[in-house]
């Protein structure tokens, strides 16, 4: 429930009911000529009406009917072919804020942007709609196919947390500009929010290993971030989106933000960053290493070939701060110098200070090969952590702006705690909205965008246990106008099965992405842009690696030489590569930063695909109620999940809880008409009182919520869901006929 103000509630309490609104259109004032208003929030589902408090999405319309001004008539001022200095306030896709409230006092109740507008020939109205923030959400869905759930050995847990419909919700989010966490930084080269799964939306995740099955919520420094086991790191290794990341590239600036206040009993609470880089020609790898341990108070950089940070060079700080539970941000400024040597400066900030750069810690020369970064390692352990990312930079970021991006973004957006996880993110079409719904539909889930223009995603378990205060009272002799309620059989659903998807046994096998053209020339600074078809089925391919003279024509390699004829020089170190994949389209490019004309000789790009002798299980959990089909009989519900539960558990929680939701007809409170008051929203927890019809005293929860005014008078009317049943059925005295006549002859 919206919090008001003093002198709106004290006009509310007392039953005042003039009506106020105030509504911009175009940022500008347009209340006086506002003739009519309404405004309508409900969450649709395709549930049953007394069964969708338990899913659905919320996209909010007001409707408003506009009079001229000034001598001049609505339609020649707003309508569609109206002046542009006049007519672009009520264009499509003009903003529009409405409030409204009693007594001269409003309060927020929409934020949005123009759909459509009517002009009337012959009146002086104009009708405008408009919709809430879902409008922001109308670009084509995009949705990562990451193959790192399939890269180690299967069996282990957490290989089903390569993402999960939270993940893919914040990810469509994000790409909308609609965040909830720092955003990547335009020059990152990887970005995994670790809301909810190991995936990163940009770049590409290659393996995982330790506990990603822990989310926590409360204690996240933003949003859910992941909380690594206590007897060990939870690491995942990705792949950055363009390669290759040399010692010619700018600078690199790694950063995440972690929370330190739960130690899950352990003696160390890590933070870790990982490097590995690869010679052009041979095999050795050289891992670069920060390690920062809250716990310990310490933070220490490691350069070497062991795939042991611990067994490397050393260079170490200490600070004692880092003991003190909270809030960090933990950067790190790399740079690899041409002769080889690699340079750490650690950079932490905690919460309210300002940035910590430690001394430079520097290896000698010789301490890194002469080729390019292949991998990016993250590893967290007893610590929350979350905004994972990596991006190259000119220079070492100064100033608590720079480094943390403190003030350079707002988080408009909320999620509850992932709880089911995904192996695979399954194909998606049509817009960011429309594919969100579709999530919501899937895992019982709401999602809507408040009166602020906020996004809030939560969980069917908000309904399971209600408050024992409600956030609002209304009773029939003061608040209630009319009221309907109603019960009805389609509400029982006592046998439901949850039809999903068993990725437990599904291997992959390499897919080769292979494009062979005869030579391209790359003339210098500039971009050679290839483009080819991917199947739905293939996983993402990832950016390919630079060949060397030993590893021409390998998996995920790309090779350019200096001339045309096959036996050229292979150049190494100048082209960059980056891979995107849109729908069914990938797109390489390849960007030459020489100063010479090279030429691209084909690239062999690797992608996974699961085996066609082990495709997804389709695989069913149903729950029933006994009790419930002895009085109502077999009611059942049939719910798809469309790819988006991927395992056992998964399953049977979301039947049982449809199961929970169904196993009694609870009563729909229809068109309560009540005194308006605009602090209500959707989900709010109601105590209805009536002593004068249905002679009912219940709480309920708020499913619909339509206020609409005109010539001063307001009219809200809601839609309720009850919390619990009547009690079981008792048929006290009655002997309810059979289904047939007895006695009745058989038909011939």
């Amino acid at each position: 429930m919206k919090t008001g103000n003093g002198p709106l509630d004290a006009a509310l309490a007392a039953g005042e009911r003039a009506e106020h609104h105030v509504t911009r259109l175009g940022g500008r004032d347009m209340s006086p000529q506002v003739e009519s208003w309404s405004l309508d929030r409900s969450y649709g589902s395709d549930l049953p009406d007394a069964m969708r408090a338990f899913s659905g999405v919320s996209s909010a319309q007001v409707d408003v009917s506009l009079t001229g001004t000034a001598g001049q008539s609505a339609p020649a001022l707003y309508g569609p072919w109206a002046s542009r200095k006049t007519g672009d306030i009520a264009r499509p896709g003009q903003s529009v804020t409405h409030g409204w409230g009693v007594n001269g006092r409003a309060a927020d109740a929409f934020r949005g942007s123009v759909r459509s507008r009517s002009a009337e020939s012959g009146t002086d109205l104009v009708r405008i709609s408009a919709l809430d923030g879902a409008e922001r959400l109308r670009q084509p869905a995009q949705l990562p196919c990451p193959d790192g759930a399939f890269s180690t050995s299967s069996g282990a847990s957490w290989l089903h947390w390569a993402a999960s419909p939270v993940w893919a919700v914040d990810h469509l989010l994000r790409n909308a500009g609609i965040h909830t966490a720092p955003p990547p930084r335009p020059t990152s080269i990887l970005y995994a929010s670790l809301h909810g799964g190991a995936a990163a939306s940009i770049g590409y995740l290659d393996s995982m290993s330790g506990g990603w099955d822990w989310w926590r919520k409360k204690g996240a420094p933003f949003e859910s971030g992941v909380q690594g086991s206590a007897d060990g790191l939870t690491t995942a290794t990705y792949v950055p989106e363009r390669l290759p990341v040399t010692r010619n590239t700018n600078g690199l600036w790694f950063e995440c933000w972690a929370d330190t206040t739960d130690t899950l009993g352990s003696t160390s609470q890590v933070v870790q960053f990982q490097s590995a880089w690869e010679a052009y020609a041979g095999a050795t790898m050289y891992y670069l290493t920060l390690r920062v341990d809250f716990a310990q108070g310490t933070v220490a950089a490691y350069c070497g070939t062991n795939t042991d940070p611990l067994k490397n060079a050393r260079i170490g700080w200490t600070w004692t701060a880092l003991k003190t539970p909270g809030r960090f941000h933990v950067g790190l400024w790399l740079e690899v110098a041409d002769t080889g040597s690699v340079k750490f400066v650690p950079v932490i900030t905690s919460r309210g200070g300002e940035p910590l750069s430690f001394n430079p810690g520097v290896f000698a020369a010789g301490s890194a090969p002469a080729g390019s970064m292949a991998s990016i390692g993250f590893g967290v352990q007893a610590v929350i952590a979350e905004a994972f990312q990596v991006c190259q930079r000119a220079g070492q970021p100064t100033g608590l702006r720079d480094v943390t991006q403190e003030g350079a973004w707002t988080r408009t957006a909320s999620l509850d705690i992932p709880l089911f996880p995904l192996r695979v993110i399954p194909t998606v079409s049509g817009t960011a909205w429309s594919v969100i719904t579709e999530i919501a539909r899937a895992t019982l889930a709401t999602a809507e965008f408040d009166s602020d223009g906020f996004f809030r995603w939560r969980n069917h378990t908000r309904w399971t246990n209600p408050a024992d205060t409600p956030d609002l009272t209304v009773t029939s002799t003061r608040d209630i106008a009319k009221l309907t309620v109603t019960e009805e059989i389609d509400a029982c659903r006592n046998h439901c099965t949850v039809r999903w998807e068993n990725w437990a046994r599904v291997t992959a096998v390499p897919s080769i992405l292979r494009d062979t053209p005869a030579p391209i020339p790359i003339q210098p600074r500039s971009v050679l842009t290839r483009t080819f078809s991917v199947d739905e089925t293939m996983l993402d391919p990832r950016a390919p690696r630079t060949a060397g003279e030993d590893s021409a024509g390998s998996p995920n390699r790309i090779i350019f030489r200096a001339g045309q004829a096959p036996t050229s020089r292979i150049v190494t170190g100048v082209v960059e590569a980056k891979v995107v994949r849109r729908g069914g389209v990938v797109t390489l490019t390849a960007a030459n930063h020489s100063n010479a004309v090279v030429y691209y000789h084909g690239a062999a790009l690797l992608s996974l695909a699961p085996a066609e002798y082990a495709k997804p299980v389709p695989s069913l959990w149903s729950a029933w109620n006994d009790d419930s089909q002895r009085y109502y009989g077999v009611q059942t519900y049939e719910h798809d999940v469309r790819g988006w539960l991927q395992e056992d558990d998964s399953g049977k929680e979301l039947a049982e809880a449809l199961r929970n939701a169904g196993t009694w007809p609870i009563p729909l409170l229809q068109s309560v008409e009540i005194l308006p008051d605009p602090r209500i929203e959707l989900g709010d927890l109601v105590r209805v009182v009536d002593t004068t019809g249905a002679r009912l005293d219940t709480l309920a929860w708020v499913i619909g919520n339509k206020v609409s005014a005109s010539g001063g008078k307001v009219t809200q009317t809601l839609t309720l869901r009850g919390t619990t049943p009547n009690g079981t059925p008792a048929d006290e005295g009655l002997t309810p006929d059979p289904p047939t006549r007895p006695n009745a002859p058989p038909p011939p």
